[in-house]
């Protein structure tokens, strides 16, 4: 989930979701089991998926990306 500084920013957010999710799936390809152990591999997943929406939707400003869930295979 996405926290937004503006509710406003809704629409261009949905809009731009394709391509933030393509652009999450090719670099969530690359993390090994290694970088997700531990409290600090997740907060690194967190501030590179926020990086990398906030670069995607900009001028809109992405506070957070929250996790709800999280399948590791």
């Amino acid at each position: 989930s996405l926290e937004l500084e503006k509710e406003s920013d809704i629409p261009l957010i949905k809009a731009l979701m394709p391509r933030v999710i393509d652009n999450f799936q090719v670099y969530l390809r690359e993390v090994r089991m290694e970088d997700l152990k531990g409290s600090a591999g997740i907060y690194r997943l967190r501030e590179e998926l926020l990086r990398r929406i906030s670069a995607a939707s900009a001028p809109a400003k992405i506070k957070d990306v929250l996790f709800k869930e999280m399948l590791v295979q």
